[in-house]
This record gives C-alpha cells, sequence and structure tokens, in this order.
C-alpha cells in the first residue's frame, strides 16, 4: 500500500475542515448539523494521523489487506464529501440560509447519512490498525487475525441485535441531539452535588423529583453528557410519553445493556456470552434480563480497581405502567450488591404517587432524594435570567438586532415565567420566529403580565397566545375556520397519538399527503419541534402542552380545545383502515413456517411494516379505549363494521406483525381488553368474534412468538371446529397439509397452557398471588417460574437456593415467601423477584441432612415441611422433625407450638380462628396418620380422621371452615368445624385424590387426581360436573384469590393449565371412559390402520383418508397379543390369548379364517405374514414357532425350540425363515425352510452372566438375505453374528444402554440401531463401522429402511442419518418430501425444516404413534385415533406470501 494515500487523507480532510468552518460562520440555522460533520471528520483525521505515525516508525509496511482498503475508502469518500461541499459543485437545490453567496448543501438526514458513512470508515481504519499491531506484536498473518476477529465482531453484533432497543431513548441519539443541556453558569451548586455522586455513589440511588416544566430533563441530559465526557455513563433511557419505544419498559434493559457493551471489549463479551446462554432471555421479564445482560456482565468485570459506572433514567413517569415503574426500581436496589463495579442510577420524574410509594419501599440508606420545589426561589430565578439572556443573545444574532432589550423586560419574563422553564423556553422560541419582529412579539409576552389563577395559569396564557398569534391573526373567518379544523386534525392527532410519529407517517395514518401537514406545522415550531427531515418524529416540546389542548378548563378557546373522545375515535377508524390496507400474509418473508421472527429480511419488514403499520398494530384498541375513557362521553365504538371486518380479514394477519414486532403480550392484552370494553354494549355478533379471538390468542401465544407463520398453520389447525377465527380463515390452512387433524368441536374450559422450562418440584407445588396477577410454581430444577395470569408470559424465575424448595405461598401484601427444606423462609417482592428478606430457621431446631448436589427425598413417616399463613399473617412452619414453629411479624421471633406425645406429620391450613390442619402420625404397624384439628391456645387435639397414608391424602381448608379429604375410593368428606356436621361427595372415578382446593367464597371444590379428571362440585346442591381431563395426574390445584382463575399443574409435568371462572357452559362436558388401545398398525399401502382394543377384544379398522373409524372386527375372547397386515393389504392375521389365531378381510371387516386347537397356540408373541402372503409364521414364549398356509388355516410345519422366540424374518425368497430365540445367557439362531420344514443352519451362544445376574435379549433382528444376526442383551453392546463364519462382532458406542429396535437394511449391507436414550445410529454390517447418526432423543420402537438411504422409516416419521457416506446406498428414489415427528421440540418436520408445532394438549399423553408416507397416526390418550397426512410431492417452497 502505498503510504502517500494516508497522507492525502490527512491533507483533503483539513481542506474539507476548512470548507465546514466557512458554512459554520456563514450560515444560520445549520449550526448543529454543520458541527456534528465537523466532529465526525475531525476524529477521522485522528485515525489517518495515528496510521501516519505507524508508517513513521517502522521500516515495514502493513500488512493487514484490509487497511490498505480502508485507507483508499476513505479517500474517495472525502473527496465525494468534497464535491458536495464545494459552493456552486451541487446541481440540486440548496437550503438558503444567512447570506446570498453561501447555502449549506445538505438537508438533515444526508447529513446523518455522511455521519454514519465516516463512522463506518473510522471503526473500520481502526479495526485494521488495531489488527496489523497485533499481527507485528505475535508474528502472526495479519489477514488470518483479521478473519477472525471480524468473524468475532459479526458474531457479537449479531447478538447484540436480538436486544430490544429504543434509538430514541438515549440521551445523545441523534433525534435528541438539539436538546438543551444546561447553559453555562446555571445550576451550578445542584450539578456539583450531582457530579460528586456520580463518583463516590455514597448510595447507590438518587432520585431528581419536581413539577412539570423545572428542567428535570435538562438536568438530566447535562449529567449524561458529563458522565460520558469523563467515562463513567454506563448507560442512559429517557423515557417518553409520546415515543412507543421508550413509553413503557420493553426496551428498557435491553438498551442499556446494549450501551454497557459499548463501553469495552470485555463488557461486550460478557453481555454477548449472556444473549448466547439465554437465548430467551428478552423475551422473559424485566428481572432475568436485569440478572443476565446487566448484573451478570457486571460482576465479570476485572480491574486493577473498582470501577465507577452510572445509569441515567430520565421522565420515570412516563413509563406507562406503574407496575413497571416499581420493577425498575426495585431492580435499581440491586446494584448495590455489585462488588466490581460501582454502579449508581440517577433518576428523575414527575413526584406522582406510584413513584413516591415506590421509593417509600426502598431503605433510606439505598437512596437519596432532592425535589427541585426545594431549590430557593432566587436561585432558580438566577439561572432563569442566565438562561434569558443566552437566548435572547442568540435571537439577536439570528434576527441580526442589537440593543432590543432591557434587563426590566428580562426580569418580567422570570417572574412571569414563576420558576417553570418550560414557559421560558416557549417564549424564547415564540420570540425568535423569523416570520416575525421579535421585539413586537416580546411586547405582547409582556403585555399578557404575570399569570393568575393556578400552577399552570401562566403557561396557559402564553400557550393561547402562541396559537392566536400563529393561527388566527391577518387571516379572514373563513381561512380562521379552515385552518383550525386542520390544525384539530394533525396538531389534535398529534397530541392524542400513543407514539410518535414522523410527517411522512402521520400522513400515513391519516391519509393525507406530506404537504398538507407540513403547512399546517409550519407556524407552530413555538410549541412543536418539525423535523426538516419528514422521516423523523414530531415531538411536542413539553407535554403540557397536550394537558392544556385536551383540558377545556385550560383552553377556554373552542377554535383549539380537543374533544379527546372525538380524536380517539377518528384514529381508530384510521388505524382500522391502515391495518386492513397494508396487513398481508408473510410480511417478513420468512423462508419456513417454522421461522423465528429474528429470521426477518429486516429490510423488506421495513417496508412492509412501516412506522404507521405498525402504529395502527399497536394502539388501535387504545384509542378504541379513550372513545369512552371520559365517563360523559357521549362517543360510541365504531359501528359502521370496521372492527367485524377486521377480524374477519386481517386479524391473523394483525397476530403475525405483532409476532414480528415482538409484542405478543401486549396483543393478549389488547383483545382481553376490547373484550372488556365490549361487554358495555355492543353488537352480540361483534362480542362472540373478539370472545373467539380471545380464546385463540391466548390458546396460541406462545408458538406466534416465537413463529409468526404458525399463526396460519398450528393455530389454525388445532384450533376447534367452531371457532369462528378458524371459519373466517379456512382458505389460509397450510397447503401441504393434505389432511388436518380431528379436533373438538369447541373451546375448552382451559383457556391457557403453561410451559414451565423444565417439569415440576415432585409436590407440584403452586400459588396465585394475592391480587390474581402472577400464579408461582415449583421447578425440579429447584427454581420458581412467575407467570402472569393475564397474557400468559413468564415474567420471572427467580433463582435457586439450596436446599430445595418445600412450600410455596403468596402473603397478602403480595409478597412471595418461599421455605426451604431446612426451615429458612425467603421473601420475595411478586413484581420483580427481588430478594426482599431472609427469615432464618429457629435457633438450629433442624439441621437438614443434605448431601452437596443430591436431592433429598422425604422419607413416608417424616413430616413434610410446609408454610401456613396464620389469619393475622403471622407465619407457621412444619420443619421436618415435626416440630411446628410461629413466626411473630411483631417483634421478628419465632415460637415453638408443642403437643406433647403426639408428632405432626403435614400441615394443611388453618381455620379463622387459627386452629390447625394437621396430620398427625400414629405408631405402630399401621402407621396411620389422623387428619386433626390443633387448637395453638390449649394445645387441644380434636381428631377428624384416620388414614392409611399421608401422603395420598388430599386436604383442602375453606374460607368458611369447611375442611375437605379425599378417601382412596373416590369419595370427599367434608367437615364443617363451625357446626361439627360431616358430609360426603360421592362420583369422582375410583382411585387416589391428589388435589382438592376451594373457591375463594367457599362453595365450591375442584378435586382431581391421578385419573386426570377435573371436576367442580357445587357444595350448596352437592352437584358435580366435569371441568375437564387433564393433560396427565394433577398434582396439585389452586383458585386464585379473586376467583377469576383456577390452576391445575401436573405431577412431573411441564404444564400449568390455567381455568377461567366462572366456566359458562359445564353441562356439554361428558365423561367418556377412554378406549384403552394396546397397539396400532398401519397397512403397507397406508390405507387403514388396526388398533388393538384389550378392554374390548377386539380389533378397531380405521380408513385413513376418511380418518375415520371402518370396522371393528368381534372374535376374540381373550386378549390380543401381535396384529400383521400382509404385503397387499388385503388380509390381517391375529393372535389372541384365547390360543386362536384369527384372519380378516380388513377392507370388508369380515372374519376369514380361525385356527385353534393346535399345540403352540398359547402364549403367542410374534406373528406375521411372508412377503407372498401365502404363510402365517408364529412364535410363542415356549419356543414353538408355527408355520400355516395363509389361505387355508392348515398347520404345515411346527418347529419346537429351547426358549421363547425373539425374532423370526422370512427371508426374501419368503421359502426360508430365520428365528432367534434366547433364555438367560444362551441364544439360538437358524435357518428352516418353509416348504420341507427342515432345518437348514443353526448355532448358538452363550455369554458369561454379570453379577450372577442373567439377560435376556432385548431386542434382535435377522438380516433379509439370512447372513446377519443382530441382538442386544441389557445393558451389554448391541453384536453383529455372521451365521456363516460365526463371527461376533460388538458394536462401539452402544453399551450403558439397550438397543430398543433394530433393522437390517433391503440388501443386508447395513443395520440401524436405536439406544433407549434416542439415539439412531447406522452400520456398515461388514465392517461394524458407524457411517450414520441422528439424535432423536426419544426412543423408537420400529425402524426400517425405505429406499431413499439418507433416512429411516420410524413410528416419528423419516428420521435423517446426519454423516452418512453420500454413495452407501444404490437406491436413493424415494419421496421428495421427508416427514417426521420431533419429539424434543413437538413438530413436524420436512426434512430440517420445522412445519407444523404440535400443541401439548394434541400429544400428551398420547400412547402410541405411527407413520407411513406423509401420514401420521396417534393415539391421544382418550382413545381417539387421530391422522394427519402431509403431502408427499414436491418439497413444500410456497410460504402464500
Amino acid at each position: 500500500m502505498d503510504p502517500g494515500t494516508a497522507v492525502a487523507v490527512v491533507t483533503l480532510s483539513a481542506k474539507i475542515l476548512e470548507i465546514i468552518r466557512k458554512y459554520y460562520k456563514n450560515v444560520e440555522g445549520a449550526q448543529g448539523e454543520i458541527e456534528s460533520l465537523a466532529n465526525e471528520l475531525k476524529d477521522l483525521d485522528h485515525v489517518m494521523q495515528e496510521f501516519q505515525k505507524l508508517v513513521g516508525s517502522s521500516s515495514k509496511l502493513p500488512v493487514a489487506a484490509s487497511l490498505g482498503a480502508t485507507i483508499k475508502q476513505a479517500l474517495s469518500e472525502l473527496e465525494s464529501l468534497e464535491n458536495e461541499l464545494v459552493p456552486g459543485n451541487r446541481t440540486k437545490a440548496m437550503r438558503h440560509f444567512g447570506k446570498r453567496a453561501l447555502r449549506w448543501p445538505f438537508a438533515k438526514s444526508e447529513v446523518e447519512q455522511w455521519i454514519i458513512r465516516l463512522q463506518r470508515l473510522k471503526e473500520t481504519a481502526n479495526f485494521a490498525l488495531n489488527t496489523d499491531q497485533t499481527s507485528r506484536l505475535m508474528g502472526v498473518d495479519a489477514n488470518v487475525i483479521e478473519l477472525k476477529q471480524g468473524q468475532e465482531a459479526s458474531e457479537q453484533e449479531r447478538l447484540l441485535a436480538k436486544l430490544p432497543f429504543a434509538v430514541d431513548a438515549s440521551f445523545d441519539s441523534y433525534h435528541r441531539q438539539h436538546e438543551p443541556r444546561c447553559i453555562e453558569n446555571t445550576r451550578v451548586e445542584l450539578l456539583q452535588q450531582h457530579r460528586e455522586w456520580g463518583v463516590g455513589h455514597a448510595r447507590p440511588l438518587y432520585w431528581l423529583s419536581g413539577m412539570a416544566g423545572t428542567g428535570k430533563s435538562t438536568i438530566a441530559r447535562t449529567l449524561a453528557d458529563y458522565f460520558h465526557s469523563i467515562g463513567t455513563l454506563g448507560g442512559s433511557f429517557f423515557f417518553s410519553r409520546s415515543s412507543g419505544e421508550a413509553n413503557n419498559a420493553v426496551n428498557f434493559v435491553g438498551t442499556l445493556a446494549r450501551h454497557l457493551a459499548n463501553i469495552s471489549p470485555q463488557l461486550k463479551q460478557s453481555v454477548c456470552e449472556a444473549i448466547s446462554s439465554h437465548e430467551d432471555v428478552t423475551r422473559q421479564g424485566l428481572r432475568n434480563q436485569w440478572k443476565e445482560l446487566i448484573l451478570a456482565p457486571l460482576s465479570k468485570t476485572q480491574s486493577k480497581g473498582r470501577t465507577t459506572l452510572n445509569f441515567v433514567i430520565d421522565a420515570l413517569d412516563e413509563c406507562g405502567s406503574d407496575d413497571d415503574i416499581k420493577r425498575i426500581l426495585q431492580l435499581c436496589v440491586e446494584v448495590k450488591g455489585l462488588k466490581e463495579v460501582s454502579l449508581g442510577v440517577f433518576v428523575t420524574s414527575r413526584p406522582e404517587i406510584a413513584i413516591r410509594l415506590g421509593f417509600e419501599a426502598i431503605p433510606e440508606i439505598i437512596y437519596q432524594e432532592l425535589d427541585l420545589r426545594d431549590v430557593p426561589r432566587h436561585i432558580v430565578e438566577h439561572d432563569l435570567l442566565v438562561f434569558l439572556k443566552h437566548e435572547f443573545g442568540r435571537i439577536s444574532r439570528r434576527h441580526k438586532m442589537s440593543g432590543w432589550t432591557k434587563d426590566e423586560d428580562l426580569r418580567s419574563l422570570v417572574q412571569q415565567s414563576d420558576c417553570l422553564f418550560i414557559y421560558a423556553t416557549t417564549a424564547c422560541r415564540y420570540i425568535s420566529d423569523l416570520d416575525w419582529d421579535p421585539e413586537e412579539r416580546l411586547s405582547e409576552v409582556l403585555i399578557g403580565g404575570p399569570a393568575r389563577g393556578g400552577n399552570t395559569a401562566g403557561l396557559d396564557t402564553m400557550y393561547m397566545q402562541v396559537l392566536t398569534s400563529s393561527l388566527i391573526i391577518d387571516r379572514s373567518e373563513a381561512e380562521v375556520t379552515k385552518v383550525c379544523d386542520r390544525f384539530k386534525q394533525i396538531v389534535g392527532s398529534i397530541v392524542t397519538l400513543f407514539d410518535e410519529l414522523s410527517i411522512t407517517g402521520l400522513a400515513g395514518l391519516l391519509g393525507m399527503p406530506n404537504k398538507a401537514i407540513e403547512q399546517s406545522l409550519r407556524r407552530l415550531h413555538s410549541v412543536l419541534d418539525i423535523p426538516k427531515d419528514v422521516e423523523l418524529s414530531i415531538r411536542l416540546l413539553h407535554p403540557s402542552f397536550r394537558d392544556f389542548l385536551l383540558d377545556g378548563s385550560r383552553c377556554s378557546d373552542k377554535r383549539f380545545s380537543l374533544d379527546r373522545g372525538s380524536k380517539h375515535e377518528q384514529l381508530a377508524k384510521h388505524c382500522l383502515g391502515v391495518m386492513s390496507k397494508c396487513l398481508k400474509r408473510n410480511m417478513g418473508h420468512l423462508k419456513t413456517p417454522g421461522s423465528p421472527p429474528g429470521d426477518a429480511e429486516r429490510t423488506r419488514l421495513n417496508t412492509e411494516l412501516p412506522k404507521h403499520v405498525r402504529y395502527a398494530c399497536q394502539y388501535w384498541v387504545d384509542h378504541l379505549e379513550g372513545i369512552r375513557a371520559d365517563p360523559g362521553a357521549k362517543h360510541n365504538l365504531p359501528d359502521d363494521g370496521h372492527i367485524q371486518s377486521f377480524f374477519q380479514r386481517h386479524f391473523l394477519h394483525w397476530l403475525e406483525a405483532m409476532s414480528l414486532m415482538a409484542k405478543m403480550s401486549q396483543a393478549v392484552l389488547m383483545i382481553t381488553r376490547l373484550g372488556d370494553l365490549l361487554k358495555r354494549g355492543s353488537d352480540d355478533s361483534l362480542r362472540a368474534i373478539v370472545e373467539d379471538a380471545r380464546r385463540f390468542i391466548l390458546s396460541n401465544r406462545g408458538i406466534i412468538e416465537k413463529a409468526p407463520l404458525q399463526t396460519y398453520a398450528s393455530a389454525l389447525v388445532f384450533s376447534p371446529k367452531e371457532s369462528l377465527i378458524r371459519q373466517f380463515y379456512l382458505d389460509q390452512l397450510p397447503s401441504w397439509l393434505i389432511r388436518s387433524p380431528t379436533v373438538e368441536d369447541r373451546w375448552g374450559n382451559c383457556v391457557q397452557n403453561l410451559e414451565m422450562s423444565t417439569i415440576a418440584a415432585n409436590e407440584s407445588l403452586m400459588a396465585f398471588s394475592s391480587d390474581g396477577k402472577y400464579i408461582a410454581s415449583s421447578l425440579y430444577s429447584g427454581e420458581i417460574d412467575i407467570w402472569e395470569t393475564a397474557t400468559g408470559a413468564l415474567q420471572n424465575t427467580l433463582e435457586h437456593y439450596k436446599p430445595w424448595v418445600a412450600d410455596v405461598k403468596f402473603l397478602q401484601n403480595g409478597t412471595l415467601a418461599l421455605m426451604y427444606r431446612d426451615g429458612t423462609v425467603r421473601l420475595f417482592d411478586q413484581i420483580t423477584g427481588t430478594l426482599c428478606r431472609i427469615i432464618e430457621r429457629p435457633i438450629q431446631d433442624y439441621e437438614p441432612p443434605l448431601v452437596p448436589g443430591i436431592r433429598t427425598n422425604i422419607d413416608s413417616d417424616a413430616a413434610r415441611p410446609s408454610l401456613s399463613i396464620l389469619p393475622g399473617g403471622d407465619l407457621v412452619i412444619l420443619l421436618p422433625n415435626g416440630h411446628v414453629w410461629t413466626w411473630r411479624w411483631e417483634g421478628s421471633t419465632w415460637s415453638r407450638f408443642s403437643v406433647p406425645g403426639i408428632t405432626i406429620s403435614r400441615l394443611y391450613g388453618c381455620l379463622s380462628n387459627g386452629a390447625l390442619v394437621a396430620g398427625i402420625l400414629q405408631d405402630g404397624a399401621t402407621k396411620t396418620t389422623e387428619l386433626s384439628l390443633l387448637d395453638p391456645a390449649t394445645s387441644a387435639v380434636q381428631s377428624l380422621k384416620s388414614m392409611l397414608s399421608s401422603w395420598a391424602l388430599a386436604v383442602a381448608v375453606s374460607s368458611l371452615d369447611v375442611i375437605a379429604w379425599g378417601a382412596d375410593d373416590g369419595s370427599i368428606e367434608l367437615y364443617d368445624a363451625d357446626n361439627g356436621s360431616l358430609s360426603e361427595l360421592k362420583g369422582h372415578p375410583k382411585g387416589v385424590l391428589t388435589a382438592l382446593t376451594f373457591s375463594p367464597d367457599g362453595k365450591s371444590l375442584v378435586s382431581a387426581g391421578g385419573h386426570k379428571i377435573i371436576r367442580l362440585w357445587d357444595l350448596s346442591t352437592q352437584a358435580k360436573s366435569l371441568v375437564d381431563t387433564a393433560l396427565s395426574e394433577v398434582g396439585s390445584a389452586a383458585f386464585s384469590p379473586d376467583g377469576k382463575y383456577m390452576a391445575a399443574i401436573s405431577t412431573y409435568g411441564r404444564t400449568i393449565q390455567l381455568y377461567g371462572f366462572p366456566i359458562s357452559d359445564l353441562s356439554r362436558l361428558r365423561e367418556v371412559q377412554p378406549a384403552v388401545i394396546e397397539s396400532i398398525n398401519v397397512s403397507p399401502d397406508g390405507q387403514q390402520v388396526a388398533a388393538i382394543l384389550n378392554d374390548r377384544n377386539v380389533i378397531q379398522i380405521y380408513n385413513t383418508e376418511r380418518g375415520a373409524l371402518e370396522h371393528t372386527l368381534f372374535g376374540h375372547s381373550a386378549w390380543i397379543v401381535a396384529i400383521a397386515f400382509s404385503q397387499d393389504g388385503e388380509r390381517l392375521v391375529s393372535a389372541s390369548f384365547d390360543e386362536t389365531i384369527r384372519l380378516w378381510s380388513p377392507k370388508t371387516g369380515a372374519s376369514g379364517m380361525v385356527v385353534s386347537g393346535i399345540p403352540g397356540l398359547a402364549k403367542v408373541v410374534i406373528i406375521a405374514f411372508s412377503p407372498n402372503g401365502k404363510h402365517v409364521v408364529s412364535g410363542n414364549e415356549e419356543g414353538i414357532i408355527l408355520i400355516l398356509d395363509a389361505e387355508s388355516g392348515l398347520l404345515n410345519h411346527a418347529f419346537e425350540l429351547s426358549s421363547r422366540v425373539d425374532a423370526i424374518t422370512f427371508l426374501s425368497d419368503s421359502r426360508r425363515i430365520a428365528f432367534a430365540t434366547s433364555r438367560a445367557c444362551a441364544r439360538s439362531i437358524g435357518v428352516w425352510d418353509t416348504s420341507t420344514g427342515s432345518q437348514l443352519q443353526e448355532f448358538g451362544d452363550s455369554e458369561p452372566s454379570l453379577d450372577s445376574e442373567t439377560w435376556d435379549v432385548v431386542q434382535a433382528a435377522i438380516s433379509p438375505n439370512g447372513k446377519h444376526f443382530s441382538y442386544s442383551i441389557g445393558l451389554m453392546a448391541a453384536v453383529i453374528y455372521d451365521m456363516g463364519s460365526k463371527e461376533k462382532r460388538e458394536l462401539p458406542d452402544t453399551s450403558d444402554t439397550f438397543s430398543k429396535s433394530l433393522a437390517f437394511s433391503r440388501d443386508s449391507k447395513f443395520l440401524a440401531t436405536c439406544t433407549s436414550y434416542g439415539d439412531i445410529q447406522v452400520w456398515d454390517v461388514a465392517s461394524a463401522r458407524l457411517i450414520g447418526f441422528s439424535p432423536v432423543n426419544v426412543s423408537v420402537d420400529r425402524l426400517s429402511f425405505p429406499t431413499d438411504g439418507t433416512f429411516l422409516e420410524s413410528e416419528f416419521g423419516h428420521i435423517p442419518i446426519r454423516r452418512i457416506q453420500a454413495d452407501s446406498f444404490g437406491d436413493v428414489s424415494g419421496p421428495l418430501t421427508h416427514w417426521r415427528y420431533s419429539w424434543d421440540d413437538e413438530w413436524i418436520m420436512e426434512g430440517a425444516r420445522k412445519m407444523l408445532w404440535i400443541p401439548p394438549a394434541f400429544t400428551s399423553g398420547y400412547r402410541h404413534i405411527a407413520h407411513h408416507a406423509g401420514l401420521f397416526v396417534i393415539v391421544h390418550r382418550s382413545g381417539e385415533v387421530r391422522f394427519m397426512k402431509f403431502n408427499q410431492g414436491e418439497p413444500v417452497t410456497d410460504m402464500q406470501e
């Protein structure tokens, strides 16, 4: 590379800077843009000078290839910039500022683009320069280093791009660059105090509060700027009510994490590692995000001393949710625990109640506070006077005037401002307008004089004066009417919007040209920030202007005042219109139906979903609510069909869009709020549609959030037949799904399935918060999940503290109380998940027998640790040694409750009088437990019932002091503690009741158990109703305190089923005894499925095309143990414990031959047709093999072997049959001629017993050519026998598990095995070498080789074999699409592509699954046989965009 190129860059950059200085000096109105461009150019010049130094100090030229390219690119870019800047060179029209001879040639957007280009050049040059220096030090090829570092940098950027990020929330964002800082000699003492705090952090949290317009944001920007300049700014977030990105907490943590990552390479690496390790963290609650993305990276910081950093958070009161405000404050408290970093958080806000209460909950030692109202008036007035002198100096220069202001005028303005900086700022902007004489406007302002009548009176007068002067003066009455109408339409929309829009965005929403909006706003720069670039957002200079226009008592002129309801109605219609016009399918141009939102093409997505469309999607319901926000409002919801049409045509498109925007939780709340809104009187049909839409989104929220296009796939496919949303969009069902599965007719009572990250703890602990908003559940991992009930969103996952959690309860104040097995109680904030307090166990009363890293099981004779809450709020705990202790909040002390001679094994709750409901362990051989009442005051014990097993006992206590317990026979006994009466509820299925819970009013009871039936009892009538059949055995159930929800959690399951109460229609559910299907078999042509029902001793034949039951085959009188189809599918053979073999015609359902009375029909375990269909072979437990004529049923041959038959295979010619038997460690393999009955070959093998135990063959298979035999034994390795040479080869990597299934390829060259762990392996038979591998993580029972050698056929579909040799199979013909069911993540896959997600309710508790040529047959837990068939033609390419 020529060193002269870098010199040329330095020379040219100096020349351009000189040109820019001339513009800065002579052009008015663009100084900010000019200064920004000059600063970037200076930074680039500095990098080039560093390169010059490197060249001058070394005899070797740089070796990094990209450095030379970067220098050349810089020279080219600067030459282009120079060409644009030289006056007269630009042919396009230029903006005119100041002197006619010089015009600034760029629009603001063009300046921004040049800044971005220069920044990229600088970053690239720095990167290449660092790489070059590294290569010199290490003696490594610089281009290799550069490639590696470039890959790492690219990966880091990819990870950081996943963070939710609010661009405009940063203090130094491009859109905020012209927002004011404190000018020199103002706020001197205040700023000094804050700067000192930012260095030492005497208290980690600082709250600056003040009323609107007092300058809080200006102080925050100034402080953030100062921290940035000294290198201690960790991040900033400036909330804004008018910004959709910054008016809530969704982007809060992600934005701060992005800022942290930019501080140093070390922090960037730590943040990226956190994102990589917790890929779903951005979809979790704030607490988890804060923990993983902020605290964890900061905790890993390594430096010589303790690093000092500061976060600046402005306008916290403009965060839309009080709960989020509380969360943020609690999260800020956690910074005090950082060891390596001294992190301070500076917060500004109005002194509103939610924030004040949030700070009052924080110990004073953690935060310090300053209210700007406490700053002496004379100091504020001094600062205002300095500010006004500064601004009037700028106005003088702008208008080229001097000597027109007087000191007394400025002092008068100070008095009129009444300590409000926003008043002074608005007055200055009003006076500085270039279209007016500033002296005249100053007089107008001063004439108004000091205002009276309230804190906002002076500001209101100023706003009225601005509007009158800008819109009314010098206009005719007709013009005034037109201008004011346009003002209400455009400015009314701006102040009513829930997010900022640009001129282009506002024009798109309102359906009008940009020019009309620009003309209407031209004179309103005093109150609005109106960028020259039409793509940048229009902003209110201060929120008080919105308050003024929307308050009729403040804005008395009806020409300007706005009717809130009317504006919301207009905007709601505009939003519905925009969505109807712009939304469509696959707006993200995703490649597959299972693609996550992050795979969307961002450029095309921004085109498909521009800002005004995104706005409409997010806020249309808010505007509908706004119509009725005022109780006195006369406006109704739009009744012209807009809403109903939207649901019928674009609801699914909207869901897809909300998923692409990562707003699914918001979508759930929007539809729920719309439903509540319609309850106040609307069209019944619309209410029904919205309710159906609510059920649709609640049922499918999780999968739509993960894969937007599943809106049209899984969400539609598995919705009930009568779902209105499903009916509206039947034409959107996937074209590649030929047969959809059978679904329910209507929505069930379960409204949501909450999918836990791991399985539940064995105690199935679960509790609702006191307000019903959250539900907490314990995981087997020891962690606690906290869910939001309204949306189903996971809010927090509390970390695991050892030992394990023993009980979960919410206190009345909302605190989550967790009792651990060592007796410790930890209290957590339900919203933030912050640990609030630790209550240590009573003075070493119990020392838990814990083995590190091993979970201790509770002995059935010991006490189960538990926690109860007394009526007054005090806590009662039961320790594993049977001791009961009470924690008194008053005095914070423990007291022992003791009754001599008894051992308490369980605590179930307490009555309103404080009596404890407990299980008392009785000594003796029966080890019975008495359910008793314990009176803490008198130590009296009242026995209620004796139970043989306390652990099987479900007990519940109602608010009416009724105690319920379940018996083994399914009955439920009720004891009324008030009158001592005992009653019984009968009708629950027999079996152990594992869950009982009363409704909050005590009038209803829910029962559930291992039979999965959930029943609701009306205790006034003892009437029972079926609520649901749970996905699996119910471990516990609970009502929310408000009675709106009932939750049931599975034992060792991963799902919490959430039910909405009251349930409107319980009568339609009927209990059906599920059919017990033992196995299924698909015919070779895939047209029929045979299912064995041993509770009825019948075979059912299903037609796969119709998905319906076709025939029921009666005849067997005992269990049917095996069935098989003939190769042509025309016949079916079955064997039964009734010692008969029957042949059937599955096409007609007719019974054929019945074989009986022959020795060897007892205990048949295997049955099969020969390939040519002429013979039927069976093998039994006693080692007898029968060969029957398939036409006549006559016995052709019988072979008596030494032990049980494990495998039988007809060889390809149908003339020979191979068998394998085993007993203990002896095995026999042989080949027989089926026509003559003669034995052709036999050999035996034995294996030494292991630890004196015997091991039988688990699986066995014989190659079609009869030359090889494979089997697996216990936990030993699978083996391959060469039946000719008698050589045995063990297959490596198959020990420590057993092979669940074995299959030879059709040409006998390859063997496929599946271990019990779900690892599919393909072996070369001749060499016993592994040639293919695929982990499916589920045990496969049936394996076979189709003609396509890159896949295996299984009951889960086609399984791809990884790393297989391309030329291993000669015949690779077969289907062009390969469908399989991925057990791990519950997807139907086409090759490697996720196509259809299967919800847990569809597969949970499934009994059997089978696959054939794209057809999946799933036997549900209910006994229902369900069918899905997928296209077997060309691979799916059409995503129906």
